[in-house]
C-alpha cells in the first residue's frame, strides 16, 4: 500500500496521520483476546467487565495493583504482539521518513494500557513529554506507530498529542524532554495547556493555534482493531483518563530512520554531560 499525496501531506503538516484498516483485524482481536484471558486469570476481568471499582478521584494515571503488573509482565513480547508490525506497516513508515529503512527502537513492541480510572474526562495538565530528545542539527528521528487491540472511543483513554508541535523549536539544539516543554511554556498556549488551574480544556480538542506558522491542535488518539496512527517522533504528548468501562489497549512501536539511529548515541551523551555538569554544579 502506498499513501495518497493528501495523507504525506497532512503528515508533513500536522506530524500525524490516521490509515484505517491498516492491520489485519484478526491479528488485534487475537492480541485483545490473549490480553483478557491473562487479565481474567488474575482477577481483574469478569463476566465482560472490569473487575476493579475506579478510583473516588478521577486521574490520568494511577499506580496499577500488583496483580495487574503480573498479569500484563512480560506481554509486550509475545509473538501476537510482534505480529503487529507488518511488512504494510513498515512499508507506510519507510514512506514517511523519505524511503530509507527503519530501525524498530527497542526491537519489541510496548503494550499501552489503562484500567478504567474516570468518570469524568478531562484534558490532562501534567505528564505532556517527549520520548526522544529533540536531535538539533541531527535532524528529525522518526516516527512512532500506534494501533488499537479494540475499539477506543473519544474518552476512552487513548493518548493526547499536540498535533503540529514537531515543527516548533527545531533550531534550538539538542533539548531533551523536560528543556523542551519549558521553552515551549514560553508561550501562551502551552502555558495555558500545562496549568492545572486552567478550567477551559475542552477548547485545545477544538480551535487551532498558529505559532510561527504552525498549526496546532490537540489530537486524541481513538480507532478501530487494525487502524494504524503514524505520529512524529518530535509531537509532544500526554497520557490520558479512561472514562470508559473497558481498559484502553493500544499497541505502539517507535521507528528511528536509518541514518540518525546511530547518531541518536551522541545526541544522548550530550543529555548525559550536560545533565552531569548541572548535578557538578549543584555541588
Amino acid at each position: 500500500m502506498r499513501l495518497k499525496e493528501e495523507d504525506l501531506q497532512t503528515f508533513a503538516e500536522w506530524g500525524l496521520v490516521q490509515v484505517k484498516n491498516q492491520i489485519p483485524s484478526a491479528l488485534a482481536l487475537a492480541a485483545k483476546d490473549y490480553v483478557y484471558t491473562r487479565l481474567s486469570k488474575a482477577g481483574l476481568w469478569a463476566d465482560g467487565q472490569w473487575a476493579v471499582a475506579k478510583p473516588e478521584e478521577d486521574a490520568a494515571w494511577v499506580v496499577p495493583d500488583g496483580r495487574q503488573k503480573k498479569a500484563l509482565s512480560g506481554i509486550s513480547s509475545s509473538r501476537l504482539f510482534k505480529e503487529l508490525l507488518t511488512p504494510d506497516v513498515l512499508a507506510i513508515a519507510r514512506q514517511l521518513v523519505g524511503g530509507e529503512e527503519v530501525i524498530p527502537t527497542p526491537p519489541h513492541m510496548q503494550f499501552l494500557f489503562t484500567p478504567p480510572n474516570a468518570q469524568q474526562w478531562r484534558l490532562p495538565h501534567s505528564m505532556w513529554h517527549i520520548d526522544f530528545p529533540r536531535t538539533g542539527d541531527v535532524g528529525w528521528a522518526g516516527l512512532q506507530m500506534f494501533t488499537f487491540l479494540q475499539r477506543l472511543e473519544p474518552g476512552g483513554g487513548g493518548s493526547v498529542v499536540v498535533a503540529g508541535s514537531h515543527r516548533l523549536l527545531n533550531d534550538a539544539g539538542i533539548l531533551p524532554s523536560k528543556t523542551f516543554r519549558r521553552r515551549l511554556a514560553r508561550e501562551e498556549y502551552f502555558r495555558a495547556l500545562m496549568d492545572k488551574n486552567n478550567s477551559d480544556r475542552q477548547r485545545f480538542l477544538k480551535e487551532v493555534v498558529y505559532i510561527n506558522d504552525a498549526p496546532l491542535k490537540v489530537v486524541e488518539l481513538t480507532g478501530e482493531p487494525g487502524d494504524v496512527y503514524f505520529a512524529d517522533l518530535r509531537l509532544l504528548h500526554s497520557i490520558a483518563p479512561n472514562t470508559a468501562n473497558v481498559p484502553r489497549m493500544m499497541v505502539t512501536q517507535r521507528l528511528l530512520g536509518a541514518s540518525v539511529a546511530e547518531q541518536m548515541q551522541d545526541v544522548y551523551a550530550t543529555v548525559d554531560r550536560r545533565r552531569q555538569a548541572r548535578r557538578e554544579r549543584r555541588g
